[in-house]
């Protein structure tokens, strides 16, 4: 919740620092890029060398590295800095995903979507309260407030040091040498990387819509993070009905229905408009978990990779969009280009209804 919080700490600040530096809409999606091609494309190298090596640090290391390069955005003197202090934090993301969510997949239970679910949805509710604390900082103290979050980064760290150490002596739950199912993960890479697409263009330029709609930076920001916050109750949902009724059904009506939601916000105004968001981002959060968690059980024996690749590669392919969704902003206005963009969920759903009906089975657990 903590490392995630810092990664959608950018968010709410966009629509600041695009005034500050006067950007355009796709210099404000280039610097969304940069996080996410440091926090999400080399994922999969970091994931596959700790599958080696077990370099446990990168957990606390990268935390730490991530809550540094965020906290000190605020004080960024020009446009040039800024890229390099985002790309500084997406290392230190890129980092702590891949044994974060080794620990997790080898520690679960049988429930594994609905433990998957609780894991994904702290991410989830970090996200939800980034864009909150963005703009409270900045509304309060001004974008140098981002300073405050350093010590509860670092802070954070050091706990997780402390635990991780005591916790290297426990027991875990063995996963078992099934051989991987490559091309069950590839289908599920290329359906979280439509999905992403969509999400991620929401995720950042949301607050920049509905300031550009006359709303206060406050009450956008607080609009974008209920969007994500429905979305945290959607990842440990959608994970306890997987567990139950199979995976597949749920990542289909998830996409499908998410994004029908997502076009009933665009189309709508007032409490309907508000109503059709928050809806949306239940339905369409719902499939991340279990998207997730199939794709640990299709490569047993290289988690730490498929985190890179779903967590990290996937997820990087839809942050690469936001350069893309700031040009057709920039050319289209944003409302139409978020009309464009929330068809990738859509071809997303389309694509999972070739997956194989029965998902899940691939891992045994002593």
């Amino acid at each position: 919740m903590v490392n995630d919080t810092f990664s959608n700490l950018l968010s709410g600040l966009l629509p600041i620092l695009t005034v500050s530096f006067d950007l355009s809409y796709m210099l404000a999606g280039l610097a969304a890029m940069i996080f996410s091609v440091t926090s999400s494309l080399i994922q999969p190298l970091l994931g596959r060398w700790f599958d080696r090596t077990q370099a446990t640090w990168l957990l606390e290391g990268g935390l730490a590295l991530n809550c540094i390069g965020m906290s000190l955005s605020g004080f960024s003197p020009n446009y040039v800095i800024l890229l390099f202090l985002l790309g500084t934090a997406g290392l230190g993301t890129a980092a702590f995903h891949p044994p974060a969510f080794s620990t997790v997949a080898r520690s679960s239970t049988k429930s594994r979507g609905e433990s998957m679910g609780v894991f994904i949805s702290g991410g989830n509710a970090g996200f939800f309260l980034g864009p909150i604390v963005a703009g409270g900082l900045v509304t309060t103290m001004g974008l140098k407030g981002t300073i405050v979050l350093l010590p509860i980064g670092l802070v954070t760290s050091v706990m997780l040091l402390k635990v991780h150490a005591i916790e290297k002596g426990g027991q875990t739950v063995r996963i078992t040498g099934q051989p991987a199912n490559k091309r069950l993960v590839g289908m599920l890479a290329a359906i979280t990387a439509l999905r992403s697409t969509t999400v991620q263009a929401a995720v950042t330029f949301l607050p920049l819509y509905l300031v550009a709609k006359g709303e206060s930076l406050l009450l956008a920001t607080g609009v974008a993070s209920i969007w994500l916050g429905v979305g945290v109750i959607g990842q440990i949902v959608g994970g306890h009905i997987s567990d139950r009724i199979g995976r597949k059904p749920v990542i289909v009506f998830s996409l499908l229905m998410g994004a029908s939601l997502f076009y009933g916000f665009l189309m709508t105004s007032g409490l309907a408009s508000m109503l059709f968001l928050a809806a949306s981002g239940g339905v369409l959060y719902g499939s991340w978990s279990v998207i997730v968690a199939t794709a640990s059980e299709a490569a047993p024996n290289s988690v730490g990779a498929v985190a890179g690749l779903m967590l990290g590669f996937s997820i990087g392919v839809g942050g690469l969009a936001a350069l893309g969704f700031g040009s057709a902003a920039d050319l289209l206005g944003l409302q139409s280009a978020f009309y464009l963009f929330a068809g990738f969920a859509l071809a997303a759903g389309l694509l999972a209804l070739v997956l194989p009906k029965q998902l899940g089975s691939a891992v045994e657990l002593p």
